[in-house]
């Protein structure tokens, strides 16, 4: 029999760090005594421990053994057993293991408990307990909360000047914020944000009594020392039943808009089914009337939306993020049990300051209505609140809100690939640069250079296949919110709507501009290289493509607008605009827009819009 195979080490903090999975360095290993029958053998905290069958590239049947970083695979189905009964053990003398299953002989157990002890998942002595974790109290992790008060995006255009500098109006929101998160910031009728402890954006958090215990649940979440909102626990367990019916319902609007669905789920029909539900309070707290104000969303929806958007949340990362397993094509078939299991070994159920608090009965029981229109006892006989039936009698127009919302996310999303080939264009024209005396130019060259590594290493769109996939995602994602909303007649496809305009004389003014800018900042030696007119007409035809991009995004937007009853914006939306989403992720670390380094280093100001490029220097 062959050795238990550790695939690669995981880590729970890949999604929110966005680093890649790094193998087990298994070249030097500590010297092992040799091990007895009578050996007593530890798995600490063995609870954690999660086990899934999968399927594998090839077909066959294997057992995987998730836990703590590593990923442990059985690859004979004569050692499915041996992997089964060792997840379940705290601790066990080593003979005793060749009694699991049908029995193994002592060498073949041997070998195999030698090599989990080399791998440093078993350990010959018992570990000191875990530090006592309070049970209930304070989230030691959770930062005191910035905001002073609740704010609603009503006051979008001051929000942003305050957090962006960029006062941006109001019939822009959509670009700004992914329609699946503009509920974050509102408060519910219980006086809790809907987006609880992840509130986006995270200065607009405040500060609520909240009530934090440790997790008591087997698998990923088990004891961790991220706390479970106790507190929204419990409310979610008081108003589940007219959750789940208002849920159900939710979901028969979607199959009507998507049959195709009622077929079989995929990973791009959930995401955007749980995107739609996450838009139904929305809806209510951004149409201009009848509006429901700040705190009196009701809490059947608010808690409809923290639940669902966990799954919203998990097939995001099976579409987009390339960490530790291969993304999923929109197509891709997916159940409520595929859902549950990513999850589990991806570490979902766990964000940076908390873990999920709702029990795995609680989690399928939700699963089970939204995926597989699965009616709960007692749930037809819930009467629900007026405020939950009206919302529920605007679902048309709910769910044509997070369509064309998801349709402004895939646009404007569009940007940051385009924007990184870009900036692998410019380095291969810069690389290759003869070597100039010129301060400004060296210091961009430097930048850029600086850049391509951090995107390299440090970015979901560090190659072109993660590129491709994405560009794929969006392009689906558009595709079917035109199909969704009924506008598939005569309809482009996402890479047609953000072309690039047509070169004209407004563009060759602009291009004049920035060739004298440049110049004059290089100096000569470096505008006088053959390479310059490659910088000019690579950093142009991105202006162009941003322009593109933001004429199918102002074309979206207005479309929301008067869905909303919103006054539609007096100014352009410009493509350091784009840029806002990166600006409001606060420390996270970033590829810059290419405007922010013309300012930083050159203090010239590129302002893109749909219909001008505006290229000037500061003072």
């Amino acid at each position: 029999m062959s050795q238990p195979i550790l695939e690669r080490s995981r880590t729970d903090d890949t999604q929110h760090s966005g680093g890649c999975p790094f193998h087990a360095d298994l070249t030097e290993t500590p010297e092992l005594a040799e091990l007895s029958q009578d050996d007593w053998l530890f798995l600490p905290m063995h609870k954690r421990t999660i086990a899934q069958y999968v399927t594998n590239e090839t077909g066959a049947t294997e057992l995987r053994l998730y836990y703590e970083d590593k990923e442990i695979s059985f690859d004979e189905p004569e050692l499915f057993a041996f992997g089964e009964n060792l997840a379940k053990q705290a601790s066990f003398p080593a003979i005793s293991a060749t009694g699991w299953g049908q029995g193994y002989d002592w060498p073949v157990v041997k070998d195999l408990l030698e090599e989990l002890i080399l791998q440093g998942i078993l350990q010959t002595t018992n570990p000191a307990p875990a530090p006592k974790m309070a049970q209930t109290g304070a989230n030691h992790l959770l930062p005191t909360a910035p905001g002073q008060s609740p704010r609603t995006w009503f006051e979008c255009e001051a929000i942003m000047a305050e957090l962006t500098g960029r006062p941006v109006e109001l019939g822009y929101l959509e670009l700004m914020i992914p329609v699946f998160r503009v509920a974050h910031i509102a408060m519910d009728n219980e006086g809790r944000q809907v987006g609880e402890s992840n509130v986006f954006p995270k200065p607009l958090r405040v500060e609520v009594p909240t009530e934090w215990t440790t997790c008591p649940y087997p698998g990923s979440r088990y004891q961790n020392e991220r706390p479970m909102n106790l507190t929204a626990l419990k409310s979610m367990g008081q108003h589940w039943l007219p959750a789940m019916a208002a849920l159900l319902q939710i979901r028969e609007a979607y199959l009507r808009r998507f049959p195709e669905a009622r077929a079989g789920w995929t990973v791009g029909h959930l995401e955007r089914l749980s995107a739609l539900v996450l838009a139904v309070p929305a809806y209510q707290l951004m149409k201009t009337a009848p509006r429901v104000a700040n705190g009196e969303l009701h809490p059947v929806l608010s808690s409809m939306y923290r639940v669902t958007d966990g799954v919203r949340m998990t097939t995001h990362q099976m579409l987009f993020l390339p960490v530790v397993e291969t993304t999923l094509a929109p197509d891709a078939p997916m159940t409520a049990q595929g859902i549950y299991d990513y999850a589990e070994r991806n570490y979902v159920f766990q964000s940076a300051h908390g873990v999920c608090a709702g029990p795995r009965k609680m989690i399928e029981e939700f699963l089970g209505v939204l995926v597989d229109g699965t009616t709960l006892a007692g749930m037809d006989d819930v009467p629900q609140a007026p405020e939950v039936a009206a919302a529920l009698d605007a679902l048309p127009a709910a769910l044509d809100y997070g369509l064309y919302g998801l349709q402004a996310h895939a646009i404007a999303f569009s940007v940051w690939s385009l924007m990184s080939r870009h900036y692998e264009e410019l380095w291969t024209i810069l690389d290759t640069w003869p070597n100039v005396d010129s301060e400004r130019f060296n210091a961009f060259k430097a930048l850029v250079q600086t850049q391509i590594k951090q995107l390299q290493s440090k970015s979901l769109i560090a190659s072109e296949a993660w590129r491709a996939d994405r560009e794929k995602v969006y392009a689906d994602m558009y595709q079917k919110t035109c199909e969704g909303l009924g506008l598939t007649t005569n309809a482009d496809s996402l890479a047609e709507r953000i072309a690039p305009p047509a070169v004209s004389a407004y563009h060759r003014i602009a291009e004049a501009q920035l060739r004298g800018i440049l110049s004059t900042q290089f100096g000569r030696p470096a505008y006088e290289a053959a390479a310059f007119e490659r910088l000019i007409r690579c950093l142009m035809k991105y202006f162009r493509r941003e322009q593109g991009i933001l004429a199918a995004a102002e074309q979206t937007q207005q479309a929301i607008n008067r869905l909303l009853g919103r006054p539609q914006p007096e100014r352009e939306f410009s493509a350091a605009d784009l840029n806002i989403y990166n600006l409001l992720l606060g420390e996270v670390q970033r590829i810059p827009h290419i405007g922010e380094v013309f300012e930083q280093l050159f203090h010239v100001e590129i302002r893109v819009t749909k219909s001008n490029i505006d290229i000037r220097e500061h003072g």
